[in-house]
């Protein structure tokens, strides 16, 4: 390509930075692999022959196509680089995030942000494989090998069992596992373990009763279950309380088979290289976080419908 003009070979060598000599032996051996004469070399510079004009006119097909697909990758990689990929519990109220996002778009507009909602478990799996940055979850479900995550705890909560206002179950004072066996359950997750965990708490206290479980990759409709009477969950009471959208009053039971503390944090993986944008998202996911838990802390009795949950000042 640089011989093409008519230029000197030393010339084409120094524009390409290679010597003269490298040059002049790539096109010999290029004359010798095509079995044609590609040059004509006089005292005034190279001139292309018919054959070498053929090939010259693919060479600038070709060139013009790696330099849009080098100019495509670069600007995908550019892309990959300026996104944030979060995860975070289903449970996780979406004014929080937004909270969050809106404070983030403030400190760094150009930045792209990509968020999936899933179960603890699924977000584990997810960090894991390097497919989100780092995930809000509760620590229950992080690889056991905890060197290979860093874990920044924020709070801790115990998993209660929630009953909505039009439950049979809502007017009683206390509940045992033995009267949870024959309801219908709603679970925060489409993972095919979650029936064989709830199995696994009845059979260890000699119940041997299948429970029936309607699974959902949506809190909303997991909420409107719950609420409605519908159905029993198994939840945070700090994130369920603040969880909004869903109008109804429920109640909250201690049941010592399924009443797991659970530490609510946010992780990313040891080795992840923490950039100033992605720091950024996560002080305000984690302020946001905290804020939130704390309006809902002051008010623990007072049912859902009659709670204002905005959040309240930050100091800045």
């Amino acid at each position: 390509m640089a011989l093409a003009g008519g230029t000197h070979f030393y010339k084409a060598a120094e524009s390409v930075g290679v010597t003269q000599s490298a040059l002049t032996q790539s096109i010999s051996r290029l004359e010798e692999e095509l079995g044609l004469q590609l040059f004509v070399r006089s005292k005034t510079g190279s001139v292309l022959t018919e054959h070498g004009r053929k090939l010259y006119d693919h060479a600038k097909v070709i060139t013009g196509q790696f330099e849009a697909a080098k100019a495509e990758l670069m600007a995908q990689a550019r892309q990959a680089g300026a996104e944030i990929r979060v995860g975070v519990v289903q449970s996780l109220d979406d004014r929080i995030l937004i909270e969050a996002i809106t404070a983030f778009n403030r400190a760094w507009p150009d930045y792209n942000i990509k968020i999936i909602k899933d179960w603890s478990a699924s977000l584990a799996t997810l960090l894991a494989g390097g497919e989100i940055d780092f995930a809000f979850l509760s620590d229950l479900f992080l690889p056991r090998d905890m060197a290979e995550m860093k874990w920044e705890p924020l709070f801790r909560d115990h998993v209660q069992i929630v009953v909505g206002a039009g439950h049979e179950l809502y007017g009683r004072d206390t509940l045992g596992l033995a009267d949870l066996a024959d309801h219908w359950w709603v679970a925060v997750s489409t993972r095919p373990d979650w029936p064989e965990y709830l199995a696994r708490i009845f059979a260890s206290a000699d119940i041997y009763s299948t429970p029936r479980i309607l699974r959902t990759n949506s809190e909303t409709l997991a909420a409107a279950l719950i609420k409605g009477g519908h159905a029993i969950g198994i939840l945070s009471p700090k994130l369920f309380r603040t969880s909004g959208g869903v109008s109804g009053q429920v109640k909250y039971f201690a049941v010592p088979e399924i009443g797991q503390e659970r530490h609510f944090g946010i992780s990313r993986r040891a080795r992840m290289v923490v950039r100033p944008f992605h720091q950024c998202f996560i002080d305000e996911l984690r302020a946001a976080i905290l804020d939130w838990v704390e309006v809902d802390a002051r008010q623990p009795d007072v049912p859902v419908t009659a709670r204002s949950l905005a959040p309240k000042n930050k100091k800045k």
